[in-house]
């Protein structure tokens, strides 16, 4: 009997070790880092904060990458610039004048007092204050819509008539009205509530520290009562430079963790850093040529073919490489990449100065009989008319350098251009709002606005006295404008604008040069980092919830080998 028990034990050890072996070549335990909360994050920006407050940040965008985290709006965007809610959902009415918000429950300020539509009331009528000191069309927008407050939780706008729009607007950040009460538009800039600030987003101020007479580093604290997705991280701190160099070197010293952003010299000194992650994203900006359409002098720009063979002969991609330092993307459309609108069917038109030529000769625009190459005889004309016209640009080394570049690419083809530089601080009123000009090299900025609605620049309505400065004018163009304005489908609206994209592209009513790009740096032990398309610098902290330095290692099971 104990020789057969000696026997079973043996064959059950081993069944058990053959049983463990196929076990471990099915699957192993591993221990893993995950994210786990805890942590602070230090990043340098460039420049210092004047005030903390979303109605007066407009201008300096160390505000708005602050404010980012301090403050909540009725509505944020998504990384393509699609209305999703922040601190309320919304109904929008048959008519589409009417939106109705519904505040989530139980929200709260920083400082624990609830926030209701009495906030979201007073933060509006100080946008409609007749001395908002913000963008002028915002306080325009607000001055138009009617507001109702239903209850605590539910608030009404009311518009004069559809504006599909109008949800960019709703992203501003809001103000607590049992802090701010009785302080008017012209006197807000006055608080000490400007560098205390209260407001109901992801992170809350927690204090400022100053060495002389400059801010040196501010504080946040997470805050654990927000509505929206709670960050890992449980401080973020932002440390003051003059510029990106010394920002650069604070990292180099281990004081941050990150830097705001780089430009083209402090690039070259990251490949020397390893440890510093780069991520780089599209600006919501373009360069374009704008070309007086209206003038009687200038009947070339007239003809789409002509436009065309100049866009065709102008070596973006050259401008971009060796002006720009590779710090563009050639750009395609006047809807920014990224965007839930752009039209991703659409090709860049490559640089081709034979075609060009191609079709400025079937134009009727000729080089005279006997004309040489690098003279003044070598200037395509048509009816006696010479193609000859003066080109405004921005007097600063690398705006000039591609008007210089342009001058020179369509010199090739025949084109004389006079490169004019004028101050970049006059640009816009004594040029291209009077229309004083034949062409004119421009930067358009739009920052903060995630709908493209490309209405106020390209619509024959805007050709007289609005944005549309080249004076173009096409109905169907202008009806996808009108149609697309007025629906709040956001498919049905990014058809529209996909056709108007297209159309722009067969018309060539300017000449759109290219999109500046945007670079950012953190360090690899920072997790969950991602940067998508920006509306705003202060874009890069759309992911922030997921951000993480803290973590802790769990078991998981992995498959064997």
């Amino acid at each position: 009997m104990r020789h057969l028990r000696w026997q079973a034990l043996i064959a059950i050890l081993g069944m058990l070790l053959v049983g463990g072996l196929l076990i471990g070549q099915s699957s192993r335990l591993d221990f893993l880092p995950r994210a786990a909360p805890g942590g602070s994050y230090i990043e340098a920006l460039v420049g210092a904060p004047h005030w903390l407050n979303p109605l007066l940040d407009s201008f300096n965008p160390v505000d708005r990458d602050i404010d980012r985290l301090i403050f909540s709006g009725l509505t944020r965007f998504d990384s393509s610039g699609r209305p999703t809610p922040d601190l309320a959902n919304w109904i929008i009415a048959n008519d589409q004048r009417t939106y109705q918000f519904i505040l989530f429950p139980n929200l709260k300020w920083h400082d624990g007092m609830p926030l209701t539509t009495d906030d979201v009331a007073f933060t509006v009528s100080l946008l409609q204050d007749a001395a908002y000191p913000g963008p002028v069309d915002v306080g325009r927008l607000w001055k138009s819509v009617q507001v109702k407050v239903v209850n605590p939780q539910v608030i009404e706008f009311t518009l004069p008539e559809p504006f599909a729009p109008f949800l960019d607007y709703t992203a501003i950040g809001l103000l607590p009205k049992h802090l701010l009460s009785g302080v008017s538009a012209a006197n807000l800039a006055n608080q000490d509530f400007n560098l205390k600030p209260v407001g109901a987003g992801p992170f809350k101020f927690k204090n400022i520290n100053v060495e002389g007479e400059n801010i040196s580093s501010l504080a946040l604290d997470a805050f654990t009562e927000y509505a929206g997705e709670r960050p890992l991280l449980s401080q973020v701190e932002f440390n003051f430079y003059p510029d990106a160099a010394s920002a650069l070197a604070a990292y180099q010293s281990g004081k941050v963790l990150g830097v705001g952003q780089l430009g083209a010299p402090e690039l070259e000194a990251t490949a020397a850093l390893p440890q510093l992650g780069l991520y780089t994203s599209l600006l919501p900006e373009y360069s374009l040529i704008f070309l007086n359409l209206r003038s009687e002098e200038l009947p070339f720009f007239q003809e789409k073919k002509v436009r065309q063979a100049l866009l065709l002969g102008l070596n973006r991609q050259a401008i971009v490489a060796d002006i720009l330092k590779g710090q563009a993307v050639v750009a395609n459309s006047p809807v920014l990449p990224g965007s839930w609108a752009y039209n991703q069917n659409l090709t860049t038109v490559r640089y081709d100065p034979d075609t060009a030529a191609d079709l400025l000769q079937s134009s009727s625009w000729v080089l005279p009989e006997g004309a040489v190459a690098d003279t003044d005889t070598y200037v395509r004309q048509k009816g006696g008319v010479p193609f000859s016209f003066t080109l405004l640009t921005p007097d600063d080394p690398v705006h000039l350098a591609i008007a210089k570049s342009a001058q020179a690419n369509w010199a090739l083809l025949g084109v004389k251009v006079e490169v004019s530089p004028v101050d970049p601080a006059t640009l816009r009123t004594q040029y291209l709002e009077p229309r004083a000009f034949q062409a004119i090299l421009v930067d358009f900025n739009f920052a903060g606005t995630p709908d493209p609605d490309p209405y106020p620049f390209w619509h024959e309505t805007q050709a007289e006295s609005g944005q549309n400065y080249g004076g173009f004018t096409d109905r169907i163009l202008s009806e996808l404008l009108e149609q697309a304005r007025i629906t709040d489908d956001l498919g049905t609206r990014a058809r529209l604008y996909q056709a108007f994209q297209s159309r722009f592209a067969d018309q060539t009513p300017a000449l759109l040069l290219y999109y500046p790009v945007y670079n950012y740096a953190v360090d690899t032990k920072v997790g969950g980092v991602r940067i998508g398309p920006l509306t705003d610098f202060s874009d890069r902290f759309s992911s922030l919830a997921q951000w993480y330095i803290v973590t802790r290692r769990v078991i998981v099971e992995q498959p064997g080998k």
